[in-house]
């Protein structure tokens, strides 16, 4: 086991010609990890938004990583921005061994656990790990002595028989933890009666089963009597994946199954589990044979942004040695680089949903067309009279306002029209289905007549001409009206009344059998208004705005017109409407800004406008709790997700080749995930002596008094007075929050987190090349996690180092492994919970009586303001602070002041000192109000 006899198992692959919109999971991989040398590779993990970084060193004696090299094999794709990730080999096991009664130690060192059954079930044989089911309806587990959070495993499996009745089901556990009782299983499932294979990714929580995602069959794969199949499963954050396929092929780019889940938290043990369902009628014993089992934990994933060949002479004429450095950042560095657009709601979100043609009519007052976002598409034609106009708040219902969620939109008032020919691409993209978006402001009080707001032409169908119309003559209503070849109108939808403020315009044609259906008013997972008609629907040539030059006495703004294939607009919205409940008219339509959004949400709906895979887990009773936002205003990606931490209060980091948001609320209480013992861990040459602790006492952290305004709102300013004694230290910030009332707990927990006042470090180091056991708890961080150290020194004060990671710098080599953490403390994110240890802080409380070293009971002074101690059976032990000693109390009597303590653990910190009467006391651990 590394680093006693092998090389650090590390892992080095590029993504050649990737194309970055697709997802990361269709990605082909080229393993050059042959390639690397000894030079060590650096990474470095930072939070939001600095990008994390990583540099490696490969081979290049044949030039195949020279970049521009025509002669390459991986030409032209030596290039900038080429996938490339990091990956470590934590557990491997070929099985190429004989074991009965269990699997033995892994080829990695791990050993193998059987974990349900006799050991009888459990033997390795002919190559292969094996679980004998000699009756259905009961688990065969083997468990491997590694515990992880985030990792991927592979292994081939195989069954002995065709299966009849029932199906045997095999597959990988992940997080095995809470004594077996919790983990996640991602399997297949080799059906009876047939060859067919069925995936399903499952938890188990408290030993109860749940089906999280099934896919019924697997296409394309069959199996066969002891022929083995290859299952990639993946768990990381809250994302679950899973594949299958036969290994003498190539294996498909793509997971073949995916979920969504953060049930199972902790980090647990990986391995092997298999099932014969009841019904199962073959000829018993059959068995579950598994081989090439391996675990990687990823360590870096980025794209390269700068590949530095060089060359060193060997000795011999017109020879060389080379080798090239790559470096990799995360996503973050391209979503930086250069001057972006700082874009309208509107714009992102339309743009983000990828439309076949989009032109949102913001341009500048002097435009001459109307520019076209997708590039493939002409620019949009004015002709007629027209000019710009600024879109003001509006009062909802007099009372609310809204903000539009637009700049400057096209003013058509005066009869101006506007067309465009779309390419034949997206002639032929909409020929079964098309949907068309805009917003427009129509009064029919000041119109000339009825309005064409929207001409779409689609020659060579049963229907060459749709018009959505706005009828102010008779009844007001809207319509949809289809136009055949000899120009008869059919009205296909309608709704009665017309919208006279600025608003969304929604509609969408698709072809159904022998049927053209439409829909209008998409809300809630279905549109509003429907309608049919018989016939061929064919692709879109052209679409026009206010296609007859209707005139308008006040403004008629138009803009934002998209297009695309399908069925209905995919802007946000439909179902995700429901758990907003009363604020759902506010928060999802871009028209309106996304007021009342809450902080998690928009963040996660930036990232995806720009295609980043995000991952955070769900806020349970986001509706009502979460940190809702004001207004999106026009900003670029970077300032507009700054804008939802600064609310919300978590961190954000890069992860895979996407970011990962660790929320508020998954930062208070959170346990340790790697405990140090200073007492006992070892160093090697990579450590000095002189790292290992290099406390230091400063203000660098201090703010006691914070200011904090809202966005066009209001201010509060809070400040902690005990520590302004020590002096002032003051700071400010503006939030772009729903309402002012919410400031004072802004305000209020960022002087909490400003006045915990600790020994901190610049850095901690953990060599793990000197101390392996840490290894799984170290694979185990992420940002945000917290590591604590126990046994400091005696001349450091009594207690823990208890610091949260918030950012890191690890260095790998073939016997080397060393990681620099960036702490921050972390009990200020030690919040009060129902019935936990923390209690209300007295003020003022003080020892009525000096106290010895050794004293059993000590006399308890209070003061008004807090009243008296509790004498409540039930609030104890209770442990206090007292004068720096930490005591615990079986009970406290008296009913005035003083009260006595009964003593049942003195100096537990490990301070033992006597203490004058009127040493201050208070509790040990006081409660915390979380944000």
């Amino acid at each position: 086991m590394w680093p006693e006899d092998r090389d650090l198992p590390i892992e080095v692959e590029a993504a050649f010609g990737a194309t970055l919109t697709d997802d990361p999971g269709l990605w082909t991989w080229t393993d050059l990890s042959s390639r690397l040398r000894a030079n060590a590779i650096s990474i470095r993990q930072n939070i939001y938004p600095t990008p994390s970084t990583c540099t490696v060193t490969l081979h290049n004696d044949d030039g195949a990583l020279t970049p521009l090299h025509p002669a390459s094999p991986y030409w032209p794709n030596v290039d900038l921005g080429t996938p490339l990730r990091v990956r470590l080999r934590r557990a491997e096991d070929a099985f190429i061994r004989t074991a009965s009664n269990g699997w033995g130690t892994s080829d990695s060192g791990q050993e193998w656990t059987p974990d349900s059954g006799a050991l009888s079930n459990y033997a390795v044989t002919g190559g292969a790990g094996r679980h004998t089911h000699a009756a259905t309806n009961a688990l065969r587990r083997t468990v491997l002595g590694v515990s992880l959070l985030d990792c991927e495993q592979t292994v081939d499996v195989a069954p002995s028989a065709l299966l009849t009745g029932a199906a045997l089901v095999t597959g990988l556990v992940f997080r095995y933890s809470n004594s077996g009782l919790d983990y996640y299983w991602l399997r297949a499932e080799f059906k009876s009666g047939g060859t067919g294979v069925m995936l399903k990714i499952a938890r188990c929580v408290g030993g109860t089963f749940t089906d999280i995602a099934v896919l019924d069959p697997l296409p394309g794969v069959a199996y066969a009597a002891n022929s083995y199949l290859r299952v990639r499963a993946s768990v990381v954050g809250t994302k679950l994946a899973l594949k299958v396929w036969n290994p003498a092929g190539p294996e498909p780019s793509g997971w073949h199954l995916t979920a969504t889940d953060n049930t199972i938290t902790a980090a647990g043990a990986t391995g092997a589990q298999s099932w014969v369902v009841p019904g199962n009628t073959n000829t018993l014993p059959v068995y579950a044979y598994h081989r090439n089992y391996a675990v990687r934990v990823e360590r870096f994933a980025g794209f390269a942004d700068q590949w530095r060949p060089t060359y060193l002479p060997t000795g011999v004429v017109g020879d060389m040695s080379s080798a090239v450095e790559v470096t990799c950042s995360g996503v973050l560095r391209r979503l930086q680089q250069g001057a972006r657009d700082n874009e309208s709601p509107l714009r992102r979100s339309i743009r983000g949903s990828k439309p076949l043609a989009y032109w949102p009519l913001e341009d500048g007052s002097t435009s001459e067309q109307g520019g076209a976002v997708v590039t493939t598409q002409p620019p949009l034609k004015v002709t007629g009279n027209w000019s710009f106009v600024d879109i003001e708040d509006s009062l909802w219902r007099g009372t609310i306002t809204n903000r539009y969620g637009t700049a400057a939109l096209l003013n058509l008032q005066a009869g101006g029209r506007v067309s465009a020919a779309l390419s034949a691409g997206t002639t032929a993209a909409t020929k079964n289905a098309w949907a068309v978006h805009l917003v427009a402001s129509i009064d029919y009080l000041y119109a000339s007549g009825d309005v064409v707001v929207v001409e779409v032409n689609t020659p060579g169908g049963t229907y060459v001409k749709w018009q959505w119309v706005y009828r102010s003559s008779g009844t007001l209503k809207e319509q949809l009206i289809a136009y055949d070849q000899a120009g008869v109108a059919t009205v296909v939808a309608e709704v009665l009344g017309v919208n006279t403020e600025l608003h969304t315009v929604d509609f969408a044609v698709w072809q159904d059998g022998g049927t053209i259906r439409a829909g209008y008013w998409w809300l809630d997972g279905s549109y509003a208004i429907t309608g049919s008609v018989p016939g061929t629907l064919a692709g879109i040539t052209s679409v026009t705005l206010n296609a007859t030059g209707t005139t308008q006495s006040t403004q008629m703004p138009f803009g934002h017109l998209a297009i695309w294939s399908a069925t209905r607009a995919p802007l946000a919205g439909g179902t995700d409407f429901a758990k907003y409940g009363a604020h759902s008219r506010y928060v999802y339509p871009p028209l309106f800004s996304y007021s009342r959004e809450a902080a998690v949400d928009r963040l996660a709906r930036l990232f995806a406008e720009d295609s980043v895979p995000v991952d955070a887990p769900p806020i349970p009773g986001i509706a009502v709790t979460g940190k809702r936002m004001g207004w999106q205003e026009p900003g670029s990606l970077i300032d507009l997700v700054q804008e939802c931490i600064d609310v919300e209060g978590g961190v954000l980091y890069e992860r895979g080749f996407g970011v990962a948001y660790l929320p508020r609320v998954e930062r208070y209480n959170r346990p340790a995930s790697l405990t140090i013992d200073l007492a006992t861990v070892r160093r090697s040459e990579e450590t000095a002596a002189g790292e290992v602790l290099v406390p230091v006492y400063d203000d660098q952290l201090l703010r006691n008094e914070w200011k904090v305004s809202r966005r066009e709102g209001s201010f509060t300013i809070d400040r902690d007075t005990a520590s302004q004694r020590k002096g002032v230290y003051s700071d400010s910030v503006e939030l772009n929050i729903l309402h002012d009332v919410d400031l004072a707990d802004q305000a209020s927990w960022r002087v909490h987190l400003g006045s915990v006042v600790d020994l901190r470090e610049d850095g901690v180091p953990v060599d793990l090349g000197a101390n392996p056991e840490l290894v799984d708890g170290w694979l185990s961080c992420r940002i945000g996690s917290r590591v604590v150290r126990v046994n400091p020194p005696a001349q450091y004060r009594p207690a823990s180092l208890d610091r949260v990671v918030m950012g890191w710098t690890e260095t790998l080599g073939p016997r080397r492994w060393t990681v620099r953490l960036d702490p921050e403390p972390a009990t200020p994110w030690d919040i009060a919970v129902g019935d936990g240890p923390q209690r209300i802080v007295p003020t003022g409380a003080t020892l009525a009586a000096s106290a010895t070293a050794t004293a059993t009971t000590l006399s308890l002074a209070s003061v008004g303001a807090s009243g008296l101690w509790t004498t409540k059976a039930s609030s104890f032990p209770l442990d206090l602070d007292v004068n720096g000693e930490r005591v615990t109390v079986s009970a406290i009597t008296g009913t005035s002041s003083p009260q006595t303590a009964t003593v049942a653990a003195r100096s537990v910190n490990g301070v033992i000192k006597a203490h004058p009467a009127g040493a201050p006391v208070t509790v040990w651990r006081p409660a915390v109000i979380a944000l």
